[in-house]
């Protein structure tokens, strides 16, 4: 796994229109090889974060100061988890086939979780979870689906625990942000991995692992930018979250070797 923390401010742009954007690594912290296959994660206050990976219901605590795994939260069996948001002191974390867990207190020794189903007339491969504050829902992004003429992105109402049938925000292929990848609109053109909201403007950020990539959406869904990242600096980009005054962390699988933690700045 290697997490990446990007320092943000919302002007960076490509230098060319088809090429990676130029990334600089600052800094680079080696992780514990039981977070190898982490696929989610979400910011906590005194520079922790909380994880999910691919295998076990856990959450693992990890300090980004000590550089140290401080904790594991056992909350479920074993399965393949994709994504976690936090609501004040309660955890959702997200499983690939459509099964939302909500983990109350979840820093608890007595900690609570509560199970829902979430019904689709497809079976979807759901890869991204995140908690939009100001509509009081969490965002589902689908890494795989058969429509080529767009991408869904659904919710998660936390008024009344349930999903809303109709996507709430619809990504269309042939929006010119996407001209940079010169192919065909299909589906292939965003395969989310992760989803999160920018915490002061409400714009979406959308990541994707399979060719890495970052899009950014406006606060009503509509696209901004798209970046498209080097291979082999996002290996196998899985989660992002925000830090308290706007920093973008960005997590990727280890691929087989040792994660780490990266921090970096973008021209």
């Amino acid at each position: 796994m290697v997490l990446i923390y990007l320092s943000f401010d919302g002007s960076f742009s490509a230098k060319s229109p088809r090429g990676a954007q130029s990334i600089e690594i600052i800094n680079q912290w080696d992780l514990p090889d039981i977070l190898e296959e982490v696929s989610g994660i979400a910011y906590m206050p005194n520079g922790k974060m909380a994880c999910v990976q691919d295998e076990d219901g856990i959450i693992f605590i990890y300090n980004l100061e000590s550089v140290s795994l401080e904790r594991k939260i056992e909350f479920a069996s074993h399965g393949d988890y994709e994504g976690i948001a936090l609501v004040g002191t309660t955890a959702y974390v997200l499983r690939s086939d459509g099964t939302l867990f909500e983990v109350i207190n979840f820093e608890n020794d007595h900690l609570k979780t509560i199970e829902y189903t979430l019904d689709f007339s497809e079976n979807y491969n759901f890869e991204g979870l995140g908690y939009d504050q100001r509509k009081n829902r969490l965002l589902l992004g689908i890494k795989d689906e058969t429509d080529d003429d767009f991408k869904s992105i659904y919710a998660f109402d936390l008024e009344t625990k349930k999903i809303i049938d109709e996507p709430v925000y619809k990504i269309y292929f042939n929006h010119p942000v996407f001209e940079k990848l010169d192919m065909k609109p299909s589906n292939k053109m965003l395969q989310v991995s992760e989803i999160t909201i920018h915490p002061d403007n409400g714009k979406i950020f959308i990541l994707e692992a399979v060719n890495p990539k970052l899009l950014i959406l406006d606060s009503l869904g509509i696209p901004e930018k798209l970046y498209v990242f080097k291979k082999k600096q996002f290996p196998q980009a899985e989660g992002l979250t925000f830090g308290p005054s706007g920093e973008l962390f960005i997590s990727n699988e280890g691929r087989g070797g040792s994660g780490n933690i990266l921090s970096i700045s973008i021209n």
